[in-house]
């Protein structure tokens, strides 16, 4: 019979194991997304930055003094564009990156408290 410490320790491994699986998902997810942020790029974002009808449809079209802002020469337009994706892109890789850190904190923590409680649990096997 399993004595409560064994018991105890051996929730608490399952609850490690459940941690580092999750982690681990989204750790893949998060490695996607720093290597190719283009195709993880929000949908709303890529979809604006296709042509310069949908850009300029998504930017705000009045000025600080409540003034509409006039349309700018399609060649501006069009820098602005791809100067606004490529800010966008550095944005997602970023948040890629920020989340993958964190994955890996989570692995960390869960990784010494699965060794921690898998000891603990042989311990206690081990004494009844």
């Amino acid at each position: 019979m399993k004595s409560k410490l064994e018991i105890y320790a051996l929730s608490v491994c399952f609850a490690a194991v459940f941690c580092i699986v999750i982690s681990a998902g989204i750790a893949g997810y998060a490695v996607f997304t720093v290597a190719t942020p283009e195709l993880t790029l929000n949908e709303n974002t890529y979809s604006n930055h296709q042509t310069n009808d949908a850009y300029w449809r998504s930017q705000p079209s009045y000025s600080s003094d409540g003034k509409q802002e006039a349309r700018p020469s399609e060649a501006k337009l069009s820098q602005q564009r791809q100067e606004s994706l490529v800010i966008a892109i550095n944005g997602e890789r970023r948040s890629g990156f920020q989340t993958l850190l964190q994955c890996f904190m989570f692995l960390l923590v869960a990784g010494l408290t699965l060794l921690i409680h898998w000891r603990v649990a042989r311990g206690a096997r081990s004494t009844t």
